[in-house]
């Protein structure tokens, strides 16, 4: 496990190549690029491009109902037409399906007033028609009089009024406010929606006839999004008169390679290496065998290009975790049967081997936990049996599993302050550390040890861990009484994480937690099927089973979830908080995509 070395790349060229430059720079595939341009909000409002259209557009082909037969002829593709056509179709499609339903609500409220249209002002004396909606409790308090007025409808609850007058009547001369009808007639309206309905169908056979595009449109939806990917990295490179700079991160055993490249396409390339302001991304490494470590490590956390890689540690201690969370052999083998029946479905990518790689030990780590706690589906099998010889650890001891959970706890942070002291440069930055490790094995030793001289030994080493702590709270030279002060705070301030390491060594304690309710649980539903299977004779079995099948899909579900969230949570909370000082940014190379058919 390490973080590779870097170097930072600097690329001159000519300004009308720079286009080709960047294609065959994403061809190349090695190089983290560095923005140049200061204009960074313009660098923001420069859109996606054709790569985020064309995921869209292909989106919206897949989710037709109605597919056509794909068309497999690259010749016969225009991707830009193609594209543009899909997008458009979507967006009239929508506005299509609005149009209906605001013309169906229209429709609805105007069908009560019937069939009508405004006449010209003239003709009526320059009155105008105002509609009222009236509630039928509420019609005995409309007045008549002085009014020209008329009930065009009326069904149980309300009554539908068109009063006449030149100007809107005041709000106190009807119990209601106006309604606003519109000036379209019922027929208008109708027409407009059998209109509406009839471009809708067109619409979507549109969409339909679209669809034979979709398979040509996937494979080239990488070449869309490296594209636009190469349209924004332009915008980062900086300009000057004829000639261009690009500047990037790269690996340093990489450099002989990159010159070839530069020499190969008539570029200068000038190396520096990482100075103390630099702050270069971090570029893991590992075998693979615990290559998805790294996965686990950035989903949480990139540790500083400065730091040191955790992937190994966090990937060995998140198999345990988890193990210690599921805890049952059953579970275990049946969730390692899946994974073999659908391997390949793991085998397109190299995430998806990676995760398959993981989740394989995960439910070893699960089946292990399982057979050492005795406990298969729920059920423990008898003591004078060979499974239940393999049986070491009862859950149920609560005292027994609070010890060991404590112990993982206290050696996991142990382990994270003596990596993070291997590591570090500074006094402080080296026996800091080391005093928290005296500290945590000091009361480690104090709990578990009572009665043996551990009891003893255990006080001493808290005490020297925390003088150590407070010694090196800090690297501040002392020279002067107020430096000799702050000095002082300085070691009583770091003194203060005493209640971090506290409270992150109990923390571990919900390996323990989880894995008994999880084992209760099963057991519960394997008691309540059977009470059904004897409560209903005959059709009693098939509820059990239901029982059963349900019962433990769900504890199995609720397993995986508490087994990830916790498992991971303990390595990138706790582990992290002791063991990581900084935290980095990902090496993203500017690469081409890989074409997934």
């Amino acid at each position: 496990m390490t973080i590779v070395p870097l170097v930072k790349v600097n690329v001159v060229g000519i300004l009308d190549d720079k286009e080709k430059v960047l294609e065959t720079a994403q061809a190349f595939g090695m190089l983290h690029l560095i923005p140049l341009t200061s204009a960074q909000k313009d660098l923001e409002a420069v859109p996606q491009g054709l790569g985020r259209d064309a995921a869209s557009a292909l989106r919206w082909l897949m989710d037709c109902p109605a597919q056509r037969r794909p068309v497999t002829d690259h010749d016969r593709f225009d991707l830009d037409a193609v594209v543009a056509q899909t997008l458009e179709n979507r967006k009239a499609l929508k506005s299509c399906e609005d149009l209906i339903a605001w013309l169906g609500q229209r429709i609805r409220d105007v069908e009560p007033w019937g069939e009508f249209s405004f006449s010209d002002l003239a003709e009526i004396g320059d009155n105008r028609l105002w509609f009222y909606v009236v509630p039928t409790a509420k019609l005995k308090h409309v007045d008549p009089a002085d009014k020209i007025l008329e009930i065009v409808h009326k069904d149980r609850y309300r009554s539908y009024i068109v009063l006449l007058a030149p100007e809107e009547p005041p709000v106190s001369a009807m119990p209601v406010p106006r309604v606003h009808v519109g000036a379209e007639s019922l027929s208008t309206l109708k027409r407009r929606h059998d209109d509406a309905l009839i471009e809708l169908e067109e619409l979507e056979l549109e969409r339909q006839m679209l669809t034979k595009w979709r398979y040509v449109l996937a494979q080239n939806l990488a070449a869309a999004r490296d594209r636009s990917a190469r349209q924004r990295a332009g915008l980062e490179t900086a300009d000057v008169e004829r000639l261009f700079v690009m500047q990037a991160w790269a690996r340093r055993d990489q450099t002989e390679e990159i010159q070839d490249f530069a020499a190969e396409h008539d570029i200068a390339v000038l190396f520096e290496e990482v100075s103390q302001e630099d702050a270069p991304p971090t570029l893991l490494e590992n075998a693979a065998a615990v290559e998805a470590g790294e996965d686990l490590v950035e989903f949480y956390q990139t540790p500083g290009y400065r730091d040191w890689d955790p992937s190994a540690i966090v990937y060995v201690s998140f198999v345990i975790f988890f193990g210690m969370i599921m805890t049952d052999g059953g579970y275990g083998l049946l969730l390692l049967l899946l994974l073999y029946l659908f391997r390949k479905r793991f085998a397109g990518s190299d995430l998806g081997r990676r995760m398959y790689r993981m989740s394989v030990w995960l439910m070893i780590s699960t089946t292990a936990f399982g057979v050492a706690t005795g406990s298969y589906f729920g059920v423990a099998p008898p003591p004078d049996s060979f499974l239940g010889h393999l049986k070491f650890m009862d859950l149920k001891d609560v005292d027994a599993m609070m010890k060991i959970t404590l112990a993982i706890g206290v050696l996991h942070i142990v382990l994270a302050n003596l990596v993070r002291a291997y590591h570090a440069e500074t006094p402080s930055g080296r026996y800091q550390p080391v005093g928290w490790c005296l500290v945590a094995l000091g009361g480690l030793a104090t709990f578990l040890g009572a009665g043996t001289f551990l009891a003893e030994a255990g006080p001493a080493a808290v005490v020297l861990g925390l003088l150590t702590v407070g010694f090196y709270g800090s690297d501040r030279k002392v020279d002067s009484v107020r430096s000799g002060g702050l000095r002082v705070f300085d070691g009583l301030a770091a003194l203060a994480r005493i209640v971090n390491i506290f409270s992150d060594v109990l923390s571990y304690m919900r390996l323990f937690a989880l894995g008994l309710a999880a084992a209760s649980l099963a057991e519960t539903i394997n008691n309540l099927s059977g009470q059904l299977n004897a409560a209903v004779p005959g059709i009693g079995i098939l509820i059990a089973i239901a029982v059963l099948t349900l019962g433990h899909g769900i504890n199995i579900g609720l397993g995986l979830i508490a087994g990830c969230v916790h498992g991971l949570r303990l390595n990138v909370i706790e582990f992290f908080n002791w063991g990581l000082k900084d935290e980095g940014k990902p090496f993203r190379p500017f690469k081409k995509e890989e074409t997934r058919l």
